[in-house]
């Protein structure tokens, strides 16, 4: 189904950037297993509930990695960046955790040699071909890792001069999807959410959110199915990123939502538009328009 274009909201002044809170694994299983109880792919959307429990654990786990934004950051550059040692040593004893949730997966000294993909994917960077359990626990690693250095942070509220829209500005990853919020004083305004770390960063919702082009793009979605789900379709790059609208669902989860909804994205793609955003949970390859 074609919906028509949305409305822009009030003029407000938002927050540029929004770190993730420490709850968002907790509330990530929670969604899993509410979908997985009218989904074709419940077996799948429970085992994924059951690795975001563990997260959350593991999570909890971490030692404080010791980022803090500096008094005079410029916003130019992910805020992250030149810490991926950091992480990196982090992440072993993470991804050791995780996968006791999967049957027979390699431990951290050989999976590491996955790290480089699932980077890549996260960035947004086209993948092929059928991706595997080992694949899915090194990036629900990295994601803990992540995360939890984000929800850490002491963000400025108001507007930042951010050098690159399409990239968190935490730690340079794609966005998996992008919020329309709902909240009092919010509604209406567009939130893109980070595919690893979580963090969201406002996107005006004038334009296209991958090429920026301010023609009229097109919403597509199957209302009966998945009400607060859109895919936004951009005829000038030929690529769409989904919206996910808290007005129709104030739990949708979009790393989680994108999962239960692959029908849209056959719809979509049935129209000629190609995946523009990385969801590190989708086994199958993804064309991701870039």
């Amino acid at each position: 189904m074609l919906f028509p274009e949305q409305t822009l909201p009030l003029s407000v002044e938002p927050s540029t950037v929004v770190a993730p809170t420490g709850d968002l694994f907790q509330r990530r299983a929670a969604r899993l297993r509410q979908l997985a109880s009218s989904s074709g792919a419940a077996e799948w959307l429970n085992w994924l509930a059951v690795l975001a429990d563990a997260q959350h654990a593991a999570m909890a786990g971490l030692a404080d990695a010791g980022l803090a934004l500096p008094a005079d950051f410029d916003w130019q550059s992910p805020l992250f960046a030149g810490a991926e040692s950091g992480f990196d040593a982090a992440w072993a004893d993470v991804y050791d955790t995780l996968r006791q949730v999967g049957p027979d997966l390699p431990p951290s000294r050989d999976a590491a040699a996955l790290l480089p993909a699932a980077r890549a994917l996260l960035a947004g960077a086209a993948t092929t071909g059928q991706r595997t359990l080992a694949d899915v626990v090194v990036a629900a690693a990295l994601q803990v890792v992540h995360t939890h250095a984000a929800a850490r942070l002491i963000l400025p509220k108001g507007h930042l001069p951010l050098a690159d829209r399409h990239a968190c500005p935490c730690c340079g990853s794609a966005p998996v999807g992008a919020v329309v919020l709902a909240e009092q004083g919010k509604g209406g305004l567009r939130y893109l959410e980070c595919s690893l770390c979580a963090t969201r960063w406002n996107a005006v919702r004038a334009r296209c959110t991958l090429c920026d082009d301010p023609g009229v793009v097109a919403y597509f979605g199957i209302e009966d199915a998945f009400p607060a789900v859109r895919a936004e379709a951009c005829d000038h790059c030929h690529g769409y990123i989904k919206l996910y609208f808290q007005k129709d669902d104030r739990q949708v989860e979009p790393l989680i939502d994108d999962l239960a909804s692959l029908a849209i994205d056959v719809l979509v793609g049935e129209q000629g538009y190609a995946r523009g955003a990385p969801n590190p949970f989708l086994l199958a390859g993804e064309a991701v328009d870039g």
